[in-house]
């Protein structure tokens, strides 16, 4: 009889984690509170790993969320969050509407986004120029479970940068690129520093954070001595080296294009601007093979468009293409597409310039990866 009363508990225990696997992070932080044994399973890292590996394959599942830093250039002390699909919800709004702000008492900077975990950097100092600005610590914080790690002191030497995921070592890294002296690649949990003497032979990007596709971090580049001709730089992150690839072949005689590169349902995509006046959206379908190039969509603007801006695309939607005016810099706009028609929603007025960053809500947690880590402020759901 006891026998059979284990078995059966045991089995009580599996349905429960069957079920609740499938429930949004954002509610599993507050089940915690349920009782002991529910709040040993949702804190596991096994059990973070599984619901993030069950949200992200089913995109109905999927909960983007934007973090923007700053309401403007010269401030980088408030970070605002915003729910991606609440403007489905209302596409008659101007604007997204800001749900949460979150304060702090440092002058920040967002390198980036993976698994739910966004990768801060202390400044060194308050500089109206992007440019002059170095970074002195980093950190892994979770806005939906409110952990964070504690600061990984760097010295940050260049401009360009990228923050992924190493699937193959279980580990996050964040490459810092001085592009004519050498790159570094830290590694979380491990607080080791790399150094890369690897000669690229590429102006530098003029997108400086890389984009994270499969294991890699990827920008769009100029080979020196050619500069009408643009390639993709990817990183490696679990052998950490470079190599290049090419872009779509375009059938277009426009040789002053610049290329914005973005992850379309984590498959890597690059914007064209063609002749200041339609965007057309590509995407590799099979990462590193150049004959699985696609073009998705072409999106014709009555506004002329100057520059553009990629933020990562969500799976029901695509947070993608900012024009604005060359003597404006708040005149942002944003465009937002269904995936399933790829139909233009409509242009909306953006919430500003600043660092934007798309996540998905999960329960990795710097601990996880054995790093010494604390609440944050509040969850942010």
């Amino acid at each position: 009889m006891s026998g059979n009363l284990l078995e059966s508990t045991i089995l009580l225990g599996d349905l429960i984690e069957e079920i609740l696997v499938r429930v949004p992070a954002s509610s599993l932080v507050k089940f915690k509170i349920v009782c002991k044994s529910w709040n040993a399973l949702i804190s596991s890292s096994k059990f973070a790993k599984k619901q993030l590996h069950r949200s992200t394959s089913d995109p109905t599942r999927i909960r983007p969320r934007l973090a923007c830093l700053g309401s403007d250039i010269s401030r980088r002390d408030k970070i605002r969050f915003y729910s991606v699909q609440s403007f489905f919800k209302n596409p008659s709004a101007s604007a997204f509407t800001e749900d949460t702000c979150f304060q702090t008492d440092d002058e920040l900077e967002i390198f980036g986004s993976c698994n739910g975990l966004l990768c801060i950097g202390l400044l060194k100092g308050k500089f109206r120029c992007r440019a002059t600005r170095r970074c002195k610590s980093i950190r892994l914080w979770n806005p939906c479970t409110g952990s964070v790690s504690d600061w990984l002191k760097i010295v940050q030497e260049g401009c360009v940068h990228g923050f992924g995921y190493d699937h193959v070592h279980d580990k996050y890294k964040f490459l810092d690129c001085y592009w004519e002296h050498g790159h570094k690649v830290h590694t979380f949990g491990s607080n080791s520093c790399t150094t890369i003497n690897q000669d690229l032979p590429f102006e530098q990007p003029w997108e400086w954070t890389g984009k994270f596709v499969n294991g890699t971090l990827n920008w769009a580049a100029r080979p020196q001595g050619n500069l009408s001709k643009w390639k993709i730089i990817s990183f490696d992150l679990a052998n950490e080296n470079f190599c290049q690839m090419s872009l779509p072949n375009r059938n277009d005689s426009d040789d002053h294009f610049f290329p914005v590169l973005g992850v379309w349902r984590d498959s890597l995509s690059v914007c064209f601007n063609e002749n200041k006046s339609r965007l057309v959206l590509w995407v590799m379908k099979k990462y590193g093979v150049q004959e699985s190039w696609t073009k998705l969509v072409t999106i014709s603007s009555e506004d002329k468009v100057y520059t553009i801006s990629c933020a990562r695309f969500c799976p029901d939607l695509a947070v993608s293409f900012c024009p604005r005016s060359p003597d404006s810099i708040s005149s942002f706009k944003l465009v937002m597409l269904r995936a399933n028609s790829f139909k233009l929603t409509q242009w909306i007025y953006y919430i500003g310039p600043g660092d934007r960053h798309v996540y998905h809500e999960s329960l990795v947690s710097p601990c996880h990866l054995g790093l010494p880590s604390f609440l944050y402020g509040s969850t942010i759901h």
